[in-house]
């Protein structure tokens, strides 16, 4: 049930996760992310990476929305962070931009992912979710970047998931996983740039210092217990980021609202009696109380305790 309570609470403060977004979009910290993850940039320098190679400007989903529930509410900014077809529905990407390759030019697609329950979800593998998504990312590009069987202008595509909590006995982690060429006979090969069009890269961050550059940045913004003018002066002197009045707007709200905060302060009381009125909950559906009197009772849907039900192998009566 850990993951059900932390959607739970993830749902009260929709206001930190948007302003997160928010943050993460700006381009200096874009150029800092892409520096670091894709190996295009790694020799570029971040003055650069902001100036001269990420086009447009990012898009940003408003609402974190379910993927493939076409019924979802929504509000976006702009008309490409979203894909959709008849047959498998609708999925938000949380930030989408486009960069050019400095060397060869080419357009790489980009969009990362902020984890909104800030855990890895039980109910599915994050790693397929991110194979899915780069697909999709993939597929979307007929009859917008390219047309018909002008197979040849599909853009290589990058999805950067960004996971706030990592597992405590792992710590933090920058991994990433990309196609290889592997022969199994004879000695035929294909350009590199032919078939490596998809890199998923997954940043997991822990509670304890590093030795990496972009992860402590990333700590500093969403795991350090601090003040926002606190924050504002480290990220100025340690990573050369001057905020624009709109950054320190997010960085304030994502202070007032933190997790840290949070989490560790009233929601410890919280917490303690949502446990408490959970085990009531699944004391009354064992014993066989109507799903529809519990739910009047304690005041949740009873799509909500049927989720409680199922992930705790009880048969709730009707």
């Amino acid at each position: 049930m850990e993951n059900f309570d932390s959607e739970l609470l993830a749902e009260r403060n929709p206001a930190y996760d948007q302003a997160a977004k928010m943050f993460l979009s700006k381009k200096r910290m874009l150029a800092w992310i892409l520096k670091r993850v894709v190996i295009e940039f790694k020799d570029v320098s971040l003055k650069d990476i902001e100036e001269k190679y990420i086009e447009g400007e990012p898009e940003v989903s408003t609402v974190p929305v379910n993927p493939d529930h076409p019924a979802s509410p929504q509000n976006i900014k702009g008309d490409r962070n979203e894909d959709s077809s008849p047959t498998e529905g609708k999925i938000v990407f949380d930030i989408l931009f486009h960069a050019r390759a400095p060397k060869s030019g080419e357009l790489i697609t980009l969009i990362i992912n902020l984890e909104a329950q800030k855990r890895n979800p039980s109910d599915y593998p994050l790693m397929k979710r991110a194979v899915y998504y780069a697909s999709r990312l993939i597929s979307s590009q007929k009859e917008r970047e390219f047309f018909g069987k002008d197979y040849g202008k599909i853009c290589k595509v990058y999805t950067i998931w960004l996971c706030m909590n990592a597992p405590s006995r792992e710590g933090s982690s920058i991994t990433t996983y990309h196609l290889t060429e592997k022969q199994l006979h004879g000695h035929h090969t294909e350009k590199k740039s032919l078939y490596d069009l998809i890199n998923i890269t997954t940043i997991y961050l822990g509670n304890r210092k590093t030795t990496d550059r972009l992860i402590e940045l990333l700590r500093l913004l969403f795991k350090k217990e601090i003040s926002a003018a606190e924050k504002k002066n480290r990220l100025q002197q340690d990573y050369d980021l001057n905020l624009t009045d709109d950054m320190r707007e997010e960085l304030g709200i994502m202070c007032n609202l933190s997790e840290g905060i949070f989490e560790n302060g009233f929601d410890k009381a919280n917490r303690m009696a949502l446990n408490d009125k959970r085990k009531m909950m699944l004391s009354l559906l064992k014993n066989g109380v109507k799903i529809s009197f519990v739910s009047e009772a304690s005041g949740w849907s009873e799509e909500d305790l049927e989720k409680l039900a199922i992930k705790n192998n009880i048969k709730v009566v009707h």
